[in-house]
């Protein structure tokens, strides 16, 4: 068995993932919007907003899995556990 911080930061290692799928996400929504207001490609930009909304709920998705698997240590090991 792993000791108490390589467990933690094991599951740490969700949160970076998550937070750069949505932040991504965030980047092909402001493309999907510029595609709007250009107004050239209106097939595009309905493609970009698909493209947008699936990597945001993958980032949140990853998200939710982070915070629930952190609760789950905490609670089984107290909250300062395997903290550096």
């Amino acid at each position: 068995m792993s000791s108490l911080i390589q467990q933690r930061m094991a599951i740490e290692r969700i949160r970076t993932p998550a937070i750069a799928w949505t932040l991504f996400g965030g980047i092909w929504g402001l493309l999907a919007l510029a595609q709007v207001v250009v107004g050239t490609e209106p097939t595009r930009a309905a493609v970009f907003f698909g493209i947008t909304g699936g990597i945001i709920i993958v980032g949140f998705v990853k998200l939710r899995r982070y915070r629930r698997a952190i609760a789950a240590f905490t609670a089984e090991n107290g909250v300062e556990a395997g903290k550096r």
